[in-house]
């Protein structure tokens, strides 16, 4: 098995595209961390909501 590039510059250029594959990684990695940010907030806020309506249906059991 022959390596595809012979420097690691050649494969950082990617044949003459980097631009578009580096690109690509870099919105690929953006979005998937913007999905996994979104989703502990969102996580964070249910879980929040959750509590206070606990504590809410709790006061209003004991008057």
């Amino acid at each position: 098995m022959t390596p595809q590039f012979a420097t690691l510059s050649d494969f950082m250029a990617m044949g003459g595209y980097a631009g578009f594959v580096w690109g690509a990684w870099g919105l690929s990695v953006a979005v998937i961390t913007a999905l996994i940010l979104r989703a502990i907030v969102n996580g964070r806020q249910q879980k929040a909501r959750l509590e206070a309506l606990r504590q809410e249906k709790d006061a209003g059991a004991n008057p």
